[in-house]
């Protein structure tokens, strides 16, 4: 999300400073311009507060069922702001702030080009975009994604399909194909399979958007220049970080992938499917699926991990096409919960003793890497344990090691790693970590880590499957001494 020279209205505090925003929000001063279906963005503290019976409420806070009175007699102009749907929280009154000429973006900058010309003398005549990748956007299709390319003859647009074997003579159609450095090639029909190409002087043009990836999963605050600023626009900021960006399926995972594609025929029926559905969906890394009841009904509970562990929100376009998708094409007498993956992030301390002759200076190094690719996120399932065992094979494969002592195999919830920004980050980090080993040294690390799939909790509370990785991004997390003879 983007905001384009940010417009603040601050809520009044009123007679009731201490009143929490839970519904539709109370008058703000005027604000001309604003109209109904407009994006806004609310910014505030959270105070959430118990959940009153409907008998004990207070009318004045009501704000569902008492609409505003426009007809006072001698009142000045107010706007009144009506949320399409309730706040998530509730908020603090006098934190409350209100953003205006807020817009949806997405990965990828617009190109236009002339493709070339076209000859009807030629069949399944080609070209080739000038400015790789070509970007595709999130959708509620079986394949969760959609292309950004149009394609235009003679000012006629023509439409994509993925195979021209599935059009006629008549029909104004093309394919395309990508190669594994990100080229994409568009093709024409024969005049059997989809339309020849009329004959023209560069008549044939493209637009689309170029660029694709994790790249585009930019911080919050981290967008501060527009690539064009219209008339009036000083300054835009994105307050949200952004999520769902993938890079592009790799050959190893489109391998993988291929046989799960065609299984379910795009019908969802059983578990699997919805499992495998989802595991093909762009921008989904993992999916696990099991039958689990929330207290009301049976449902099918899908826990998520994105492309590469990439961040997926229940507000982002990949979770809500997702679901979208999952209603679609899946059984309407089927209830579907999705959920993210709950990360265990391994904390591993080992003493390696090498074989003479070699030295921990170039040992060491392997032995690190060969742990973080054992325990990585492309090589862990969800729910998939973690054996002492594991760690301990993957030690001895390096050679040159000679024995191991396993010291301190756990792990840690990804909300409890310290980001490291600055040295106190640093130390407070290290002295957390300190903490862990220094409690796990009286006793022998567990022959297994114990990681869930998804499990209830009580009687209506669903948890989502566990992934535990061992991460490069948290430092210290692996901790290797050599020693000594």
């Amino acid at each position: 999300w983007l905001i384009i020279c940010g417009e603040r209205t601050d809520i009044p505090s009123s007679d009731h400073p201490d009143t929490p925003n839970s519904g539709d929000l109370p008058e703000i001063p005027y604000t001309p311009g604003v109209e109904a279906c407009e994006l806004v963005m609310l910014a505030a503290v959270r105070q959430d507060v118990a959940e009153i019976p409907e008998a004990e409420r207070d009318p004045y806070y009501d704000y569902y069922d008492n609409d505003p009175d426009f007809t006072l007699p001698g009142d000045t102009p107010h706007s009144f702001l009506k949320l399409a749907t309730p706040l998530e929280y509730t908020y603090k009154r006098d934190t409350v702030k209100i953003y205006g000429n807020v817009l949806k973006a997405t990965h990828g900058e617009t190109r236009e080009e002339v493709l070339g010309s076209g000859d009807g003398s030629q069949r399944f005549q080609t070209f080739k975009l000038r400015q790789p990748p070509l970007t595709f956007v999130s959708a509620p299709t079986p394949s969760g994604i959609q292309s950004t390319l149009e394609v235009r003859v003679n000012q006629v647009a023509w439409h994509e399909v993925t195979s021209l074997g599935k059009v006629g003579p008549r029909d104004r159609s093309f394919t395309t194909r990508q190669d594994n450095e990100g080229n994409t090639t568009i093709i024409f029909g024969d005049g059997q399979r989809g339309l020849r190409l009329p004959t023209g002087l560069e008549n044939i043009r493209a637009k689309y958007r170029s660029g694709i990836g994790q790249g585009g999963n930019v911080k919050a605050e981290q967008i501060s220049l527009l690539g064009s600023r219209p008339l009036g626009v000083q300054s835009v900021i994105n307050p949200l970080p952004a999520s769902g960006g993938a890079d592009a399926e790799s050959r190893d995972q489109a391998r993988l992938n291929a046989p799960l594609a065609v299984m379910a025929l795009d019908r969802l029926v059983s578990l699997q499917d919805y499992e495998d559905f989802a595991r093909t969906f762009a921008g989904i890394g993992k999916a696990s699926a099991v039958q689990l009841s929330d207290g009301r009904r049976e449902v099918i509970h899908l826990t998520i991990a994105g492309e590469d562990d990439i961040p997926i929100t229940p507000t982002s376009d990949l979770y809500r096409n997702l679901k979208q998708a999952l209603q679609t094409f899946g059984s309407p007498n089927r209830w579907v919960q999705i959920a993210i993956r709950d990360l265990m992030v391994l904390i591993v301390a080992a003493k390696v003793r090498l074989q003479p002759d070699y030295d921990w200076e170039f040992v060491g190094p392997v032995v690190k890497a060969t742990l973080l690719e054992t325990f990585s996120f492309q090589r862990r399932a969800l729910g998939q344990d973690v054996q002492s065992s594991e760690v301990l094979a993957a030690i001895h494969s390096v050679p040159g090691v000679d024995s191991v002592d396993l010291d301190v195999l756990t792990s840690i919830a990804e909300s409890e790693v310290v980001e490291v920004s600055d040295e106190s980050d640093q130390a407070t980090w290290l002295s957390k970590l300190a903490a862990i080993a220094e409690a796990e040294s009286g006793s022998p690390p567990p022959l297994r880590l114990d990681v869930e799939l998804g499990r209830p909790q009580g009687r209506s509370s669903l948890l989502p499957a566990q992934l535990a990785i061992l991460s490069p991004d948290v430092p210290d997390a692996l901790k290797l001494e050599v020693l000594t003879p």
